[in-house]
């Protein structure tokens, strides 16, 4: 039987950590209905255990340093049709991407890591500061505004390149040798979705409306990439906020939420599921 590795892509902070210790939850409590069934987990049980100790607590989740990375791989199959899968979180900091951008080399282990079957899992954080600059911001400074006038220019450094250009060309990167061309199967998470304003805009605008970019290169693309957005609240809320004692008073796995095409109540596995589509 063909089993199908999943590689996860995400920059430092994008929620792939929270993801992991919610998945780990839902799919071994069994507290919600999902479409997954747990086969093994291969990596450091005592560090999942704290991730999602912290999680079941509504804590912040600790953040992975590069120099603490653990990879984890979740083995599962589809109960419905007994398909295999493998999600690997090989990099839970999303420093090493951000290395890989800046130095424009990955390591053998990280090609070897996309050339079995599989999709990818791609986070972005929709609770992040505005990094990119528009035409209207530039304005001023274009039309001679004395009031930015003596504004002091930072160097560049590729730390102040926007994220979605740094997505973009982790992205393109796959285009090329070493990387075997071939269509992959994108399952874009859009993390902290409860921080979305209401009325809330499907994941799609709100990709189109916030990462222009990105969303213009996943839909000029598909001979490489088939893309699925989904938002997705992990925690449920900002357990930074008062809001976590009402957080605390709810079962864990129904503190969740995932909005996206066939997503029942709760169930992180949606994107895994659509991800093994492709082998249908």
């Amino acid at each position: 039987m063909t089993v199908s590795h999943h590689a996860i892509l995400g920059l430092p902070r994008s929620g792939k950590t929270t993801f992991l210790a919610a998945l780990w939850h839902v799919i071994d409590a069994g507290e919600v209905a999902t479409q997954l069934t747990l086969d093994k987990l291969v990596g450091d049980h005592t560090y999942l255990n704290t991730i999602v100790e912290s999680w079941r607590r509504c804590q912040e989740v600790p953040r992975t340093s590069m120099a603490a990375e653990e990879i984890v791989s979740i083995h599962v199959h589809e109960t419905a049709t007994g398909r295999k899968s493998v999600l690997r979180f090989p990099d839970l900091s999303g420093e090493s991407f951000e290395h890989q951008y800046e130095s424009r080399r990955c390591t053998q282990a990280y090609v070897a890591s996309y050339e079995d079957e599989g999709g990818i899992m791609l986070f972005v954080n929709a609770d992040r500061a505005v990094d990119g600059l528009t035409v209207t911001d530039l304005a001023p400074a274009v039309a001679g505004d004395p009031s930015v006038a003596n504004v002091q220019a930072t160097p560049w450094s590729p730390k102040v390149v926007p994220e979605q250009v740094r997505l973009v060309e982790l992205l393109q990167f796959l285009q090329r040798p070493p990387f075997a061309r071939r269509k992959r199967r994108v399952a874009l998470a859009i993390s902290a979705w409860d921080a979305v304003a209401d009325p809330k805009p499907s994941p799609e605008e709100w990709l189109r409306r916030e990462m222009p970019l990105l969303y213009q290169f996943l839909t000029n693309n598909p001979e490489s990439f088939e893309t699925r957005l989904y938002g997705i609240s992990a925690q449920g809320g900002d357990v930074k906020t008062a809001n976590r004692q009402a957080l605390l008073q709810t079962t864990p796995s129904q503190r969740i939420q995932c909005v996206g095409p066939d997503v029942a109540p709760n169930d992180l596995t949606a994107p895994l599921i659509w991800l093994d589509g492709a082998r249908k």
